[in-house]
């Protein structure tokens, strides 16, 4: 791409030789310096969404905010009518140790509570042993 000269022919006839030769070569520089100015500008415009390159050299300006579902108007988790899924409790039998754990008040009126339950919660906890590297030489 070339510029008109701002000189007119006149003047440039009269520019010395070694000014018009120094003219030239900064004309040239500056046109391989807008070149290079004109790549950089294309390279910055450049995203995930309009190149090969992935989505994480993105610079943060360019993040579009994810776009979110309209929400169904449920309530997050198990929803009504759903049959739950639970680990099946292990015999009492075959369990290792019993820790029973008893409330001596009630939480809500905090008088003291005596008896038994019929009906006791109960609550597994399985603890895994300590795993001892086998090393062979």
């Amino acid at each position: 791409m070339t510029t008109p000269s701002p000189l007119s022919p006149e003047v440039w006839e009269r520019t010395p030789a070694e000014a018009q030769a120094y003219i030239r070569a900064l004309e040239a520089r500056v046109a391989a310096l807008e070149a290079t100015v004109q790549r950089l500008l294309e390279r910055l415009r450049m995203d995930s969404q309009n190149s090969s390159q992935p989505p994480s050299s993105d610079p943060p300006t360019t993040r579009r905010p994810r776009q979110r579902r309209t929400p169904s108007g449920r309530k997050p988790g198990g929803q009504p009518g759903h049959q739950g899924q639970t680990r099946t409790l292990v015999p009492q039998e075959d369990v290792a140790t019993v820790l029973p754990v008893k409330p001596t008040h009630c939480a809500r009126c905090q008088h003291p509570l005596y008896g038994e339950d019929g009906q006791p919660q109960r609550h597994q906890v399985i603890d895994l042993p300590p795993v001892r590297p086998v090393v062979t030489a």
